[in-house]
Order: structure tokens, then C-alpha cells, then sequence
């Protein structure tokens, strides 16, 4: 063989070789950086988070809310300033990276710490091979900038504080493998005490038996600890808290005009919660059978089938602070032996508009009975034996159980807490007004309202909640436990003793879900509750 030919197939042989081991080379690099092992985010949030968002395609949830009728007609949640931040920058982070944002930063973390405002929140990302550069490209160019930056240092690890044009100070922990982002440096500190200590929400048992490491159903998942709630208004003196349970995890679906929020708890404890109670309840069937005031604007719908159970949340949760509570006490507990007794297993409870506008709202409670001839006579009889009141200014000198108002034979029960127990709605004389009509005990704080409740009905001046309510009703159980419909524009134009069964989240930030009317379902399994939540957009 000549020479020059021997040398060809040399040299095209090394190209060859070459080129394959390039190849090869390649292949194994991008499949290490693919495959490098993800960092766990929630080894660094505080214990003491009380909400989680887990965010499994930051870019697809982001589209995700701007394709929803409120984001179109301008309408948006600012919860967290971080996530606005985040939402500002996203198209930017998107453009540094030519093949997008790795797998790592595309899953990213939001906690939520007290007190709850849209600044004591942490944003966690982890980040994947060369993913530090680029972040830290966008800090020199959006931040560092502008204004310069401040290095602190606590045990032994790095924080930056970039000073932003609104007056804020953004706190970041960047490293290798993650990076957490704060408005309050001392929360950032926090995640360093917990990444350093090991000590972190991924060690809570309770929290772990939620999470499980679970594949995401949808494009994001909220952890929400519901241990105690603040409820009602911000501006409402008794500052209301109410137990709903431990860890709850909620998958986020949205679309449309209508934001799914679809729940699941495993807690098992035996504290008095309020889904602890709901598990010793009967499930009941059928969405509502009796009619509603076409001005109901909150109703809600509840299995009540054990009342010892229910009682014993419902005690728990108000206090007597009127004069002599022992009476009250007294009272309390023969009225509960009585619907013990004479009760049936589902309650109803509605708030409606007067015909005066400016009156305050009207509510009714409407229970179901076991034997309707039965059950008034035996409260009858218990209002007319029960012992004087020693604070009662009404009627004195003459004292009067029952009163004919158009002819309706209405009650007057003896003071009482049970109907601010089980409504969330309380007068200051706890007064409680009582008839039975179409087989079932009506209660209320003023027969005034059991008055316009029944003149209502008896018009056919009445809700038709399942057009009100269809895209919600759409997506829950025909079999609960629990269920409620509100419009909250209407609740937060209420006083605050009327509206205390509403979190005080969503008075905080009314400015955006005025414009939503809420449905909420709670439904138990075998011991499993699952709340679920829609949120219906009301078009413009």
C-alpha cells in the first residue's frame, strides 16, 4: 500500500476517532448535567413557615395567570411582592438562558412566614450547571447596577443586600446549588440557621406526612399549616382565630374564570380542629333542598350529626364576655341536651340583604328536626321553666316566651351563645328568636329577619344557587360534610360580627377577590378530609 494512501486513512481515521469521542464526551456532559441529583428546597425552610407555594414550571404557571379573565380585565393577586418580582423579571431570566430556564430553576419555592404581609416571604430556587453564572448576570445587570451592594456575613455564609428603587432591600443567599431570595433579612438568616442546623419543614413529621414527595398534579401545590386562622376583619376588636387542622395540601388548577384549589389532609391528632370534628360527622347528599332569599350573598350547608362533637369545637372557639356567664352557661347546656335530642343531622345557615339596604344583614339558621309537633313542644316548654335572667331588659315586669308577628307564633329563647357558636355571628344582648316552619326550627337574632326569610319563601322571591354557583358546584362532591357559597364583595361590605367565618386573608387582599364569589367544600373518607376551594370570577 502506498504511502500517501496509508496516510490518508490515518489522518481519516484520527478525524473519525476524534469526532466520536467529542460526541461521546458531549453526551455523558449533558447527560451529568441533566442528571445531576436536584436539591432538596425544603431543607432550608424555617419550621416556623405557615404556608408553602411549590412551584413545579414557574413559566407555565406565569402563563397560566395571564390567561385568566381577572389577569385580562387587569385584576391581579399581589400576595407576594416576591412572586410580582419574579413575574417582572421572568421573560428577562428566560432570555439570558438560550435553551430556557434549566429543570432546577424552573421549580422554585415561596414561604410564608408571620405576620403575614407580602414581605415576610422567602423565594427558594435550586440551581443546575452554570445556572450561578447566569444569576449572577442578572443580579450585576438589574441590581448591582443601580445601587450598590451591601455583603454580610452570618455564621460564616455570605448574604447580599441590594438596595431597589422602591426603598426595598432584597436579602439573597446564593450558592452552588440554590439560591433564597427575602425582603427581611433576618427570615434569610433563618434559612441559613436551618440549612446549617438541619432543621428545616423537610424534618416536621406532620409536614412530611403531607408532602410526601409527591408528583405535582398541577402547575403549583400550596402546603398551608391551619392550625389557627386568623378570621373576619383586620379592624374587628375580638380578633377571631379558628382551628381548621394541621398540614393541608391543595393542588392549583386554574382556567378561565375559574382558580381550583383541590385539598387533601392526613392529620390525625386529636386536638379540638375543626376538621377533627367534621371526621366524627355523617356525610349528607344533595347540595341544598330548602329554599334561600334571593339576596343571600353567604349560605352555608353542614352535616351536624354529632352535636356533642360539634359543641365541644364550637365552645372552644367563643368565650362568654357578657355579664353573668353563668346563666349563659346554664342555658348553653340545656339547649344542647335539647337538640341533642330533638335535632336532625344538617344545618343551613344564610345571610341575606334587607329590603332597607342600609340595615345590617339579615341571618337565619335553619335546622332540621327528628319529629317537628315534638320538638316545639318540647322547647316550649323549656322557655317557659327556664329561671328568670337576672340581666334581661326586655319585657320586664311582663315576661313573654312567645309573640304572634304576622301570623307567625315566633319564640324568644332565653340569652344564650349557641347561635354565635355555631353561625360565627354575635349580638351583644345574645338573644335568639325561634319558629318552626315547613318542618324545620328556624333560628335568628331578630324575628325581624325570621319575618322577610319566610315572606321571601312563601313569594318564591328565592336563589337559584345552582346558576349563581354552577361553575363551582361543577367541580365539588354531591356527598360532604361541610360546604359554604359566598360572594365576597357583598361579605366584606358586612360588620364585623357577621363575617367572622371568613378568613382574614381574604379581607387583606379584598382589592382583588371582591371581584370573586368563593365556594368551599369539606368532605371526609375514611378518615381523610379534603377541603376543597373554587374561586368563581364574576365577569365584568
Amino acid at each position: 500500500m502506498k504511502l500517501r494512501t496509508v496516510m490518508k486513512i490515518a489522518v481519516t481515521t484520527s478525524i473519525v476517532l476524534f469526532c466520536t469521542a467529542l460526541v461521546v464526551y458531549l453526551f455523558f456532559k449533558l447527560s451529568a448535567i441533566e442528571n445531576r441529583e436536584e436539591f432538596n428546597l425544603y431543607k432550608l425552610v424555617p419550621t416556623d413557615a405557615t404556608a408553602v407555594l411549590e412551584i413545579d414550571d414557574v413559566g407555565s404557571l406565569i402563563e397560566d395567570i395571564d390567561e385568566l379573565d381577572c389577569s385580562k380585565d387587569h385584576h391581579f393577586l399581589y400576595i407576594s411582592k416576591l412572586f410580582s418580582l419574579l413575574k417582572t423579571h421572568i421573560y428577562a431570566l428566560q432570555s439570558e438562558s438560550p435553551h430556557g430556564l434549566s429543570r432546577q430553576m424552573n421549580k422554585m419555592l415561596i414561604s410564608f412566614h408571620e405576620p403575614d404581609n407580602d414581605k415576610n416571604q422567602v423565594l427558594y430556587c435550586g440551581l443546575g450547571v452554570g445556572d450561578y453564572s447566569l444569576v449572577e448576570k442578572l443580579i450585576q445587570k438589574y441590581f448591582s447596577s443601580v445601587f450598590s451592594t451591601k455583603l454580610s456575613s452570618y455564621k460564616g455564609e455570605e448574604i447580599r443586600i441590594y438596595p431597589m428603587p422602591d426603598g426595598n432591600f432584597l436579602a439573597c443567599y446564593l450558592t452552588s446549588r440554590f439560591v433564597a431570595v427575602s425582603f427581611q433579612k433576618r427570615l434569610i438568616e433563618q434559612v441559613i440557621d436551618a440549612s446549617l442546623s438541619k432543621r428545616s419543614l423537610f424534618k416536621d413529621p406532620s409536614f412530611r406526612s403531607v408532602h410526601k414527595e409527591k408528583r405535582l398534579n398541577g402547575p403549583a401545590t400550596v402546603y398551608a399549616r391551619m392550625q389557627s386562622l386568623d378570621m373576619g376583619k383586620m379592624t374587628d376588636g375580638v380578633h377571631s382565630k379558628a382551628s381548621l387542622g394541621g398540614w393541608t395540601e391543595f393542588d392549583v388548577k386554574m382556567g378561565g374564570r375559574t382558580i381550583y384549589f383541590t385539598g387533601i389532609s392526613h392529620d390525625t391528632d386529636t386536638c379540638l380542629t375543626f376538621m377533627n370534628m367534621l371526621r366524627k360527622q355523617q356525610p349528607i347528599e344533595g347540595f341544598l333542598s330548602e329554599p334561600l332569599p334571593i339576596t343571600t350573598f353567604f349560605f352555608s350547608h353542614r352535616s351536624i350529626s354529632d352535636w356533642q362533637a360539634v359543641f365541644d369545637f364550637t365552645s372552644d372557639q367563643q368565650r362568654v364576655t357578657t355579664a353573668h356567664p353563668s346563666y349563659i352557661e346554664e342555658r348553653d347546656a340545656e339547649l344542647i341536651r335539647y337538640l341533642k335530642e330533638n335535632g336532625g343531622i344538617e344545618v343551613t345557615t344564610c345571610l341575606f340583604e334587607h329590603k332597607d339596604s342600609v340595615s345590617a344583614p339579615a341571618i337565619v339558621m335553619s335546622l332540621s328536626t327528628n319529629d317537628v309537633s315534638k320538638a316545639e313542644l318540647v322547647l316550649k316548654h323549656l322557655i317557659e321553666t327556664s329561671p328568670e335572667d337576672p340581666d334581661d331588659i326586655l319585657w320586664k315586669g311582663g315576661r313573654k316566651s312567645a309573640v304572634w308577628l304576622q301570623n307567625q307564633l315566633i319564640y324568644r329563647m332565653p340569652r344564650n351563645t349557641l347561635f354565635a357558636q355555631l353561625t360565627g355571628v354575635s349580638v351583644t344582648e345574645s338573644h335568639t328568636y325561634a319558629c318552626f316552619y315547613a318542618g324545620r326550627l328556624l333560628l335568628a337574632p331578630d324575628p325581624a329577619d325570621l319575618l322577610l326569610y319566610m315572606d321571601c319563601v312563601e313569594k318564591g322571591e328565592v336563589l337559584n344557587y345552582t346558576v349563581a354557583y354552577n361553575d363551582g358546584i361543577s367541580g365539588l362532591s354531591n356527598m360532604y360534610h361541610f360546604m359554604l357559597f359566598s360572594d365576597l364583595e357583598k361579605v366584606f361590605a358586612q360588620p364585623e360580627n357577621y363575617v367572622r367565618l371568613i378568613p382574614s386573608f381574604f379581607f387583606r387582599n379584598a382589592a382583588f377577590f371582591r371581584h370573586f364569589k368563593l365556594a368551599a367544600q369539606f368532605t371526609c373518607t375514611d378518615g381523610v378530609v379534603s377541603p376543597n376551594v373554587v374561586l368563581l370570577y364574576k365577569q365584568q
